[in-house]
């Protein structure tokens, strides 16, 4: 699994209420999808993602995300929002492979 995938993922605060999600035109369940990938389930991640989104592996290559999910995050206040479409690409690809 990439390093750099994980530790962007680290960074989520999982937020009670959360903004990434709330910012997202299709709900994606930012949190869940980062809790998910680091308890090692990223099958039922990307099971998640695809339910929610079946173009989550395109969506993530060409969204918008400062204005949506990356623009919401509340690390965005330091300028270091968490990078949400490179983990949800990354389950996304690693899904379709599976």
């Amino acid at each position: 699994m990439s390093k750099h995938v994980i530790d962007e993922a680290k960074r989520c605060l999982q937020c009670k209420n959360p903004r990434c999600k709330m910012g997202c035109p299709v709900s994606t369940p930012v949190n869940d999808m980062v809790k998910m990938l680091l308890e090692g389930d990223i099958i039922k991640a990307g099971e998640m993602l695809f339910e929610n989104n079946p173009l989550s592996s395109v969506c993530s290559l060409v969204c918008p995300v400062e204005k949506f999910c990356e623009g919401n995050c509340i690390l965005n206040h330091k300028n270091n929002p968490i990078q949400v479409s490179i983990i949800e690409n990354y389950i996304s690809e690693y899904y379709l492979e599976f």
